[in-house]
């Protein structure tokens, strides 16, 4: 499960940026996850409320908010929703050569005292 790693990456980054940011606590970390990123959302909630125990983030939730993949045709410029299995623009039916979000994997915000 490498949602747990990911998990002590997210902690580690949190930690230095409350720390810079003379935090005292984390209440909330929001993170942004692309639908073809590979990480399931439901490993990753299980793993955060294990490995925040002792930490700055204890007793902190974890936001996750989907980002939707789209690409973009670079012969006729649609934008459209793509998934693992399908990537071929609905106008043109060519093969999407921009994926334009779905990758995603980062810290989006984290509050604090």
């Amino acid at each position: 499960m490498h949602e747990v790693s990911i998990i002590q990456n997210v902690i580690k980054i949190v930690s230095e940026k409350a720390i810079e940011n003379k935090l005292t606590k984390v209440n909330k970390v929001s993170l942004k996850i692309g639908e073809l990123s590979g990480v399931m959302p439901e490993c990753l909630n299980f793993a955060f409320e294990i490995c925040i125990v002792d930490t700055l983030l204890e007793g902190s939730t974890l936001e996750i908010e989907k980002v939707n993949a789209v690409a973009e045709c670079k012969d006729c410029k649609q934008k459209y929703p793509i998934d693992h299995f399908n990537k071929l623009c609905p106008c043109c039916n060519k093969f999407c050569s921009s994926i334009i979000s779905g990758y995603e994997l980062y810290v989006n915000t984290i509050e604090g005292d």
